[in-house]
């Protein structure tokens, strides 16, 4: 089991986003990712990384109990050591939907935040349809949405696989109104889903890192 990652950066906020949007979380972003979505905030994170062990980003993050795992993809490395290394923490990992998340359902103190990509990502045809069929309630299905065809999308997807987690609708930041979503969700009826906003960009500069 590999003993170092690459990391791209760790600190300390709120989660801007998710189930657990608001709370205090430290944040542990590995690097590197294999979509190249159209709206990526975090195109720093592709390749940009320190190797660091195991042991190192645990003690970086000690004495958090809530720690977000994110990317770039971080299910794109190895992380089952780092996952073990974290059972006495809450522990959510960001994973951009292509990547298979059934070896490591094994770890009750996991959730997974999983996105669906949607067409104006340009990766909707990376998605890993299986991964949307095996979510649990303890998960989060997320759809980042730019357009009325990303919302038909999101809501063609629910239909089809019918998730037993929350839901949650986010716009891409600047292309879509919040309310234009909402007006979707109220003709739709989509009751099971949550809409949030990316709220570290309403607290700080959008393009701000490490917040």
């Amino acid at each position: 089991m590999p003993n170092e990652l690459r990391v791209n950066e760790i600190f300390f906020s709120i989660d801007g986003e998710g189930k657990r949007a608001g709370c205090l979380a430290a944040f542990i972003r590995l690097a590197g990712c294999n979509l190249r979505c159209s709206y990526c905030d975090t195109a720093y994170a592709y390749e940009a990384g320190k190797t660091m062990s195991v042991r190192e980003i645990v003690g970086a993050v000690d004495g958090w109990k809530n720690i977000t795992i994110t990317g770039g993809e971080p299910l794109g490395q190895e992380v089952h050591g780092l996952l073990e290394a974290l059972r006495s923490h809450s522990v959510n990992v960001e994973t951009n939907g292509s990547v298979d998340v059934a070896p490591y359902h094994g770890y009750p103190h996991v959730f997974f935040t999983l996105d669906y990509k949607c067409p104006s990502s340009g990766m909707e045809a990376a998605m890993l349809e299986k991964n949307f069929r095996t979510l649990r309630p303890r998960d989060v299905l997320k759809f980042v949405v730019g357009t009325v065809e990303d919302l038909q999308t999101a809501r063609r997807v629910c239909e089809a696989c019918e998730p037993v987690c929350p839901v949650y609708i986010s716009p891409v930041f600047g292309k879509i109104e919040a309310r234009e979503i909402v007006e979707y969700m109220k003709v739709e009826r989509c009751e099971h889903w949550r809409l949030q906003l990316q709220l570290h960009k309403y607290i700080w500069d959008p393009e701000a890192r490490g917040v």
